[in-house]
C-alpha cells in the first residue's frame, strides 16, 4: 500500500530559486547540527522551505544512484539489495 510519503514527488525542474533554497537550508542545517546528529525529513523541509514529500523523494533518488554507482563500481548486481547489503556489511564493518 503506497501511502502519500512512499510516492515520489517530481524534483523542481528549471526552477533556480527553489533549488537554491533547498541548498541553503541544507547547508544552513548542516552547519548548525551537532556532529553525527539526524534529522526527520519534515526538520529538513522546515529549513529547505519545501514539503517533506520533495525531500523524502530527492533523498529516495539520491540512495538509488548511489547504490548504482558502488554497484557498478564493484560489479555486484545493484538490483539485488540483499546482495549489495551483505557486500556492504562485508567490506565496511562499523
Amino acid at each position: 500500500m503506497n501511502t502519500e510519503s512512499d510516492q515520489e514527488v517530481p524534483l523542481p525542474r528549471n526552477n533556480g530559486e527553489k533549488t537554491k533554497r533547498i541548498d541553503l537550508g541544507l547547508a544552513t542545517l548542516s552547519a548548525t547540527a551537532a556532529p553525527g546528529a539526524t534529522h526527520t525529513p519534515e526538520e529538513i523541509a522546515c529549513f529547505c522551505d519545501c514539503t517533506p514529500a520533495l525531500i523524502a523523494s530527492i533523498e529516495a533518488r539520491a540512495l538509488r544512484k548511489m547504490r548504482k554507482k558502488m554497484a557498478a563500481q564493484f560489479n555486484i548486481n545493484h538490483a539485488d539489495t540483499a546482495e549489495l547489503r551483505r557486500w556492504l556489511a562485508s567490506h565496511f564493518r562499523p
